[in-house]
């Protein structure tokens, strides 16, 4: 059986970007606050823990938007120098890149996942259906066979 309409388990609506980008803002404020005991180290690691809830409960857009809106704030805030859109030096660019595809990479799965989920509740609920319709006309069938026979 095939399912057309996987791509729709998260839940509908704007409350996902909002929170999306509240989470962005948490993120950022937690990060913030360890910035003089963190310097350099871990620029987007609060950003990536907040985009893969993001993508667990809200789906793609939201997620992806976190992703966007994560990549300027961190990299002008937490990657030398800092506070400054100065390019920064192969291997911090190397960093950043790889938390950037890592972030890419859990969203990518998350969703593939979830729809897999939802496909399997659809044809789960399609089935039982499918039995209960089926146990209905079994029923019917042996009343209409038991009232010829008398």
């Amino acid at each position: 059986m095939q399912t057309k309409n996987a791509k729709c388990w998260p839940p509908m609506g704007y409350q996902g970007y909002f929170l999306a980008v509240f989470g962005v803002f948490l993120a950022f404020s937690v990060r913030f606050s360890m910035h003089a005991f963190l310097q350099a180290s871990l620029p987007m690691t609060f950003f990536i823990v907040n985009t893969i809830i993001i993508a667990l409960i809200y789906g793609l857009g939201p997620s992806l938007l976190t992703i966007i809106l994560s990549i300027p704030i961190s990299f002008y805030f937490f990657v030398p120098p800092f506070e400054s859109y100065e390019p920064p030096t192969l291997q911090e660019g190397f960093v950043f890149a790889s938390y950037i595809s890592i972030a890419f990479v859990a969203v990518i799965i998350i969703e593939w996942l979830q729809r897999e989920r939802y496909k399997a509740v659809l044809q789960s609920r399609v089935s039982e259906s499918r039995y209960r319709l089926l146990a209905q006309a079994s029923s019917r069938l042996k009343k209409a066979q038991s009232l010829v026979e008398v």
